[in-house]
């Protein structure tokens, strides 16, 4: 059982665990989750101490993996679950995607989804082409705003291999939606094109209706380069 494997991993949070770090996590976090109080880095040096002695669980236990972290309280199970199944990436099947789907719309938050989206998701996307659109559809059909969001930012890694077609159509589709998170994402998203794009990404947030929000986190690049 994947209890007893992450058994030696438990006993090690507990020892590291920080009440101090863990109320300031909690609270930044808006209360959405409880805390060991473990810093990244000492979190990933854990997790690395703990793989070199027990190994990566097998590709075929990676659902009961997820679904035992997200039953853990603590927020730092669900970070070493999705940091483990990032590692299965180039060894992966198309049937990945729906676990990361599931990670999405579990436990959701922006820093579960940030990482999924880019670092999972959009990186079976891109191993298996054929799956992406109709994934995305069905995400932009969803009403899910963390589905929503993560059609947004999925191409954050491809740098200049983005589909600007798409990109662009997913914010304009987008524009009117009203919360933060989806205003924040269209901006963010464009921002990253910018970087190998600028000028594409100039005439777009001048021709389309998008928040202020949107609009200043898109240019934050463009805007910083030529200030300098």
């Amino acid at each position: 059982m994947i209890a007893n494997y992450f058994t030696g991993l438990a006993e090690s949070f507990e020892k590291h665990a920080d009440p101090l770090i863990a109320a300031n996590a909690k609270a930044y976090m808006r209360n959405k989750s409880e805390f060991y109080g473990l810093p990244s880095p000492l979190r990933k040096q854990l997790l690395a101490e703990f793989i070199a002695k027990s190994g990566y669980p097998k590709y075929a236990e990676l659902d009961e993996m997820i679904r035992f972290a997200w039953e853990q309280p603590q927020r730092e199970w669900q970070y070493l679950a999705m940091e483990i199944v990032a590692k299965y990436i180039k060894k992966a099947e198309p049937d990945l995607i729906d676990l990361a789907e599931w990670m999405i719309t579990h436990k959701s938050w922006w820093d579960s989804v940030d990482y999924i989206a880019p670092n999972i998701a959009g990186l079976l996307f891109n191993k298996f082409p054929e799956t992406r659109m109709p994934y995305i559809e069905k995400w932009m059909q969803s009403g899910n705003l963390w589905l929503l969001r993560s059609s947004l930012i999925h191409q954050l890694r491809y740098n200049k291999t983005a589909d600007k077609d798409l990109l662009f159509n997913l914010c304009e589709r987008l524009s009117g939606h009203p919360d933060f998170f989806i205003r924040k994402a269209i901006g963010w998203s464009l921002r990253q094109y910018s970087k190998a794009y600028p000028e594409a990404v100039i005439e777009f947030v001048n021709s389309h209706d998008i928040s202020n929000l949107s609009r200043k986190e898109a240019l934050k690049v463009i805007v910083r380069k030529n200030t300098f």
